[in-house]
């Protein structure tokens, strides 16, 4: 009896402890959800520090009342990891994270959340909370400094954090506008489900110079000739903190198709929403024109997705990327050594290769007279062929760059999954800028025209060897990949475009 009466109070003086905690976390939740936006953070921060001594002894308490091995095994300092740890860790990380990347609001609630957690130590919550507020304290000081007013002639919408094309894109198109006499404004925009606090690309940074090119700013206010939102994905949850653009004429460019697959029973595995997107550019930058971001995205759009864009602006010729000849062009051939190099780069993603071994060896021969450079990694069919062949060499991405790698292949090769939807081949394109002839799927042929062979994967091996024994059939091939890059991807293709949206001296 005496035994269970021990119990009975320890139960007690538990549920007394245990139940300040509880009253604590309710009086913290109920401030932040009757207080509105961040200031409730402040009286919540305030009732939690007060608590947090009463906290503290309680679970002194606890741990001294549970001395068996029972009690330390639930409440013991090796289980305090756990408690903080998990869900309640990633919400802090996140949170941090939307305030880095420019979605306070976002962090905000994700801080409320984890404020009325009871799971979370007291501590960590203060802290949490002191974090978002200190943020919110910093921007509103900068808002009363006032904004930082400027002119320029076009402002670039994107991501400028991503490996592969995109950053080559935009790299590209800044040089473009640069040599076009215009001057840059840059939105760094993460996309929020993805890692926010992405950092910006070495290679977009070294063209910013604080004048001709700037990073834009949540406080700047820009007028602008042109805004330009490349990459659709990014305004799938716009910016919460971000400047004020004020654009004369505004494009969309849609170099992601909205899903990731286009197989026979339809679209598979959405990438953004029409719809959202539409939106959101709207409340931010007003009326605005589509463009598919090249001819095959044009024809994936106007065939799966008419409905959701009847009523918006799609331009009839999409927005090709573009490319400057004159900084990649190689007029001198690898010097001949008896074997046939064949390359490829690109990121190294399942929907970038083909999906099928017996296709892979094709495209890529393990056969006598043949070198298989890979440009961006390989771990896709290493485990795909269970090894990578004897012939192959491969460089990690950024190991190499570009023009220095298709100057060391003879012929590049290109194909991707059967229900890949590239939207345009940003990789293709400088082969074929540097003259390095490309064979590639019947599926760019809309894209690309003539500048490519297009063959059947078991011809590649035939194709290359033919371009590497006639030396005149091979330069006729660097003469047509040129022409067309010229014609509609090069600086003065992108003018042109320009000069349709009224951009300066351009439409004169």
């Amino acid at each position: 009896m005496t035994s269970l009466i021990g119990r009975v109070r320890r139960s007690k003086r538990l549920s007394a402890a245990g139940g300040g905690a509880v009253l604590a976390t309710l009086a913290a939740a109920a401030l932040v959800l009757l207080v509105p936006p961040w200031a409730g953070l402040v009286l919540t921060a305030l009732v939690l520090a007060v608590l947090a001594t009463g906290a503290v002894a309680g679970t002194r308490l606890l741990l001294r009342l549970h001395r068996d091995r029972d009690a330390e095994t639930l409440i013991g300092d090796d289980a305090a990891p756990d408690l903080a740890g998990g869900t309640a860790a990633r919400r802090a990380a996140k949170a941090r994270e939307a305030l880095a990347g420019g979605f306070p609001d976002s962090a905000l609630e994700i801080a409320k959340e984890t404020a009325a957690d009871a799971g979370v130590p007291v501590d960590r919550r203060i802290e949490l909370m002191r974090t978002v507020l200190d943020w919110y304290r910093d921007d509103e000081r900068a808002r009363r400094e006032g904004p930082r007013r400027s002119r320029l002639d076009v402002v670039v919408v994107s991501h400028f954090g991503l490996p592969g094309g995109n950053t080559s894109a935009i790299t590209a198109d800044i040089q473009a506008y640069l040599e076009l006499g215009l001057s840059v404004g840059l939105v760094h925009h993460p996309v929020f489900d993805w890692r926010i606090d992405a950092p910006i690309s070495e290679r977009v940074l070294q063209l910013v110079d604080g004048e001709r090119v700037r990073l834009l700013g949540a406080h700047d206010e820009v007028e602008c000739e042109l805004a330009v939102v490349r990459l659709p994905t990014v305004l799938a949850k716009p910016l919460e903190s971000r400047p004020a653009v004020i654009a004369r004429s505004t494009v969309v460019i849609a170099n992601q198709t909205p899903y990731r697959f286009y197989g026979p029973d339809g679209p598979r595995e959405q990438a953004w929403n029409i719809a959202d997107v539409e939106a959101s550019v709207r409340d931010w930058l007003g009326p605005h024109t589509w463009y598919a971001g090249g001819p095959a995205v044009q024809r994936i759009l106007e065939r799966h997705h008419a409905e959701a864009f009847s009523g918006l602006e799609l331009a009839d010729e999409p927005w090709n990327e573009c490319i400057d000849p004159a900084h990649w062009r190689q007029e001198k051939r690898r010097a001949g050594d008896g074997r046939i190099r064949i390359g490829r780069h690109s990121r190294d993603h399942r929907v970038k290769w083909p999906e099928h071994a017996s296709v892979l060896r094709q495209c890529y021969p393990e056969a006598d007279g043949f070198e298989i450079h890979v440009l961006g990694g390989a771990e896709t069919p290493r485990r795909m062929l269970g090894r990578l062949p004897s012939n192959w060499t491969v460089h990690q991405f950024g190991a190499v760059a570009s023009s220095e790698f298709l100057a060391g292949i003879d012929v590049f090769s290109y194909y991707i999954a059967s229900d890949g939807a590239e939207a345009f081949g940003r990789a293709p394109l400088e082969a074929m800028a540097a003259g390095v002839p490309v064979i590639m799927d019947q599926v760019f042929e809309p894209t690309f025209a003539d500048a490519a062979l297009y063959r059947a994967p078991e011809d590649v091996a035939s194709t290359a060897r033919r371009l590497m024994d006639d030396p005149d059939w091979y330069a006729s091939r660097q003469q047509a990949a040129w022409a067309f890059v010229d014609e509609h991807c090069s600086p003065r293709s992108l003018a042109e475009r320009l000069s349709r949206h009224g951009v300066g001296a351009l439409s004169a």
